[in-house]
């Protein structure tokens, strides 16, 4: 397969800098510490304790305030966590073993000693309400265990990160657990069943379309598999092409189904033109390959036989194009192109500068579906908005 123009070219960051590493760490079965009787220690525990540990409280039974007494009445959400209360304060002696050690400090004092200590003795470390001995963070927690999303503002706007999580809240139906139980449930069968690459990926994309819309109910499990075995049956690789509108480069202006096609990639065809908010909402394992803005010539030559290849090699190929594609006449005839080398194509429109009004006022709906009559008799297909 000869190589796309430019290649070898410089390509932006595949990931723009991070404040703080995203991890999400297992802590079933393992001991932590928790020193500090207030509500902020006592929500801090019952957390811990709902992954599976087991938490050793350090305060004065005394000093232990009303929430944290109904919380060891009432235990651990999970069956594998636990408390255990030691009625007295911290010391060095109690971090041994431990796999994270939280502290509930009223002044830097006592924060830096607790800080220091459990640092001497390896274990990560976090003191409630003072960044400057936090050597890991809580974020706030969307809870759809098997399935948990956490977001962080790097404690610059704390605030901010809950109304975040509010709109995620909304965003996730509940069923969303019960979705990804029976994802856990046949997850081997599958892989198992289908191969690595675009056969799996197409299961588990539709899986995913479905898993927003429809409650999963009794034997769901049976006809996922019936599916799988469906889509096991070898036939040959046909990938396709998408052309997707980037619009003038503001990444909230895409559509959710240009969002959507740069998600399902393997293979991404940008200009210079394409801003790096909108590279940012593609697959991590895509590759990004930067070329030429786009024209005949280079459609129907190198490029063009490079697209044919990738697509007959079962590759999804998405080409980022800025402004509206579906109005371009030589996006049109390069559609066409592909679609007479037997390549299924789909443009996907985008907000153009000078269109802009068009969108507005409906006249882009007349003109898609004219590029849909136009093109019904052949491979080419115009998506909507």
């Amino acid at each position: 397969m000869p190589p796309l123009p430019n290649d070898r070219a410089s390509k932006p960051q595949r990931v723009a800098a991070l404040a703080t590493l995203p991890l999400f760490w297992t802590l079933r079965g393992k001991r932590v510490v928790v020193a500090g009787s207030s509500d902020g220690a006592a929500w801090k525990a019952e957390l811990l304790a709902a992954c599976g540990a087991e938490v050793h409280v350090y305060a004065s039974h005394a000093d232990l305030g009303d929430g944290f007494h109904d919380l060891l009445a009432r235990g651990a959400a999970d069956r594998d966590g636990s408390f255990v209360h030691h009625d007295q304060t911290w010391n060095d002696a109690i971090f041994g073993d431990a796999a994270l050690a939280i502290g509930d400090c009223e002044d830097d004092e006592g924060a830096e000693a607790f800080f220091e200590a459990a640092r001497a003795a390896g274990v990560p470390v976090n003191v409630i309400d003072k960044p400057r001995f936090c050597q890991f963070q809580f974020g706030s927690i969307v809870n759809r265990s098997p399935v948990v999303v956490a977001i962080s503002t790097d404690g610059a706007a704390p605030i901010l990160a809950q109304a975040i999580r509010r709109r995620i809240e909304t965003l996730l139906p509940p069923t969303m657990k019960r979705w990804a139980g029976v994802a856990q449930a046949i997850r081997e069968r599958v892989n198992a069943r289908l191969q690595p690459g675009a056969q799996r990926r197409a299961f588990w994309e539709r899986f995913v379309d479905r898993a927003f819309i429809e409650t999963p109910e009794e034997g769901v499990e049976a006809r996922l598999m019936a599916d799988v075995d469906r889509r096991a049956t070898p036939r040959p690789a046909v990938g396709r092409v998408t052309i997707v509108g980037a619009g003038p480069g503001d990444a909230e202006l895409l559509t959710l189904k240009a969002v959507r096609a740069l998600q399902a990639a393997d293979v991404i065809l940008y200009d210079d033109r394409i801003s790096s908010d909108v590279l940012e909402l593609a697959r991590r394992e895509a590759k990004r390959i930067l070329v030429n803005q786009p024209s005949r010539e280079t459609v129907a030559g190198d490029r063009g036989g490079a697209i044919v290849a990738l697509a007959r090699a079962g590759k999804r190929v998405v080409q980022l194009q800025a402004g509206d594609p579906a109005t371009d006449a030589e996006t049109q005839e390069a559609a066409a192109w592909l679609g007479q080398r037997g390549i299924p194509v789909e443009i996907i429109p985008g907000v153009a500068n000078h269109h802009c009004g068009a969108w507005e006022n409906g006249d882009a709906k007349a003109l898609v579906v004219a590029g849909i009559s136009e093109q019904a008799h052949g491979r080419l297909r115009v998506a909507g908005h």
